[in-house]
């Protein structure tokens, strides 16, 4: 059987699926050991803990929240960080796993473009009056009716080559995604992360998606929110130890049905044992997800958002017993339960921000999953 197809088998509760760019397809089933981390210190704890749970030649998997608590609701059983060590680890091609044309077709339930809208000029007041330069405003739809996980995940290797594809299975519940964006990689003692902040829509005719991708790349309003971005992760990693390299140049990265502006941002640190997981303490979260000043966007998040973002937007990935790994932001995400799924996105908002324009921008975020979906 194909790794996914190992993965749609399993019967146990911890199962999951990761597919990086160009890479095969590596699946981890059981738990042979798994710690749970929470609070402000979750990073640090999740780093020692590799350090304490991994032998030679293995790997944990590990995902976290949005925010340093545990997720409620539909996220129980999603703690605010969580590493295991799989049972069995299988490898093989992404390619073949089947199941692409089942007819699953589930029906959108969305009440939130009012509430939506009324969210974002509270933040544009709130960056008016000072008090943010920039935050990230997020809203939640549901997707009703039944379709396995697996489905999904290979519907989206399919569509996504480019992205990080990955499943978080636990009990009847399953994170499931195609994320664009690495948080922070270590291979070796080079450390690289990007820089995806800025989005525009894909044009209808190729001329379109060319001129659309040209005003993206000269639109203030989306350079300012990239440039947030930007320096936030060259002072993180700074700050963190890391020798940086001079900052690449902002290209326009094309994806299915979006575009973005995106920046490399690389340099080289000493690995050690845990070490991809403090690197992941660093930077989360960045401007491109929570907002800046960090603090006070996590708070502004905290008491106006009105979800629980769950995982959506926290740190999913691995890391070895060296200290090395891969950890994406997980973006282009949905929540697949027994009745149907559950979707976030969100858009930056800074100075000059239209809230429909914004709610427009999640829209298109939205429609990466379910175009798979429905």
């Amino acid at each position: 059987m194909t790794p996914l197809e190992e993965f749609a088998s399993w019967s146990g509760d911890d199962r999951v699926y990761w597919r990086a760019p160009g890479a095969d397809a590596i699946v981890g089933l059981g738990a042979a050991r798994a710690v749970e981390v929470d609070g402000r210190w979750r990073f640090e704890a999740a780093a020692a803990a590799a350090d304490e749970l991994l032998a030679e030649g293995e790997v944990a998997f590990a995902g976290f929240g949005f925010a340093d608590r545990s997720g409620t609701g539909a996220w129980d059983g999603y703690p605010s960080g969580r590493l295991v060590v799989p049972e069995r680890v299988v490898r093989g091609s992404a390619q073949g796993a089947g199941r692409t044309d089942d007819s699953n077709a589930l029906r959108v339930e969305d009440g939130t473009r009012a509430t939506y809208r009324d969210a974002v000029k509270q933040a544009a007041d709130a960056i008016d009056a000072g008090e943010l330069a920039k935050v990230v405003v997020a809203r939640e739809v549901e997707a009703v009716g039944s379709i396995d996980p697996a489905v999904v995940l290979a519907r989206l290797s399919n569509r996504f080559e480019s992205c990080a594809v990955f499943g978080f299975g636990r009990g009847t519940s399953c994170f499931v995604g195609a994320s664009p964006e690495v948080l922070a990689e270590l291979n070796g003692d080079v450390v690289t992360t990007y820089a995806v902040a800025g989005t525009a829509p894909r044009g209808a005719t190729p001329g379109d998606d060319a001129a659309i991708a040209e005003r993206l790349a000269a639109d203030p309003k989306e350079q300012a929110e990239h440039h947030y971005v930007v320096e936030y992760l060259r002072t993180r990693l700074a700050l963190a130890g890391v020798a940086l390299d001079p900052t690449g140049d902002t290209e326009v990265r094309t994806l299915p049905g979006i575009h973005h502006l995106a920046t490399t941002v690389s340099g080289r640190i000493a690995p050690e044992p845990g070490m991809a997981l403090r690197l992941v303490g660093a930077l989360h979260p960045t401007p491109a997800v929570g907002g800046t000043p960090t603090t006070f966007a996590q708070q502004w998040i905290a008491e106006h958002e009105g979800l629980d973002r769950g995982w959506y937007a926290g740190p999913v990935g691995w890391i070895d017993h060296r200290g090395c790994g891969s950890f994406y932001v997980a973006l282009r995400s949905a929540l697949v339960g027994p009745s149907g799924m559950r979707l976030c996105a969100g858009a930056g908002i800074v100075a000059g921000s239209d809230p429909e324009q914004e709610l427009v921008e999640t829209d298109i975020k939205l429609d990466a999953i379910l175009d798979v979906v429905t």
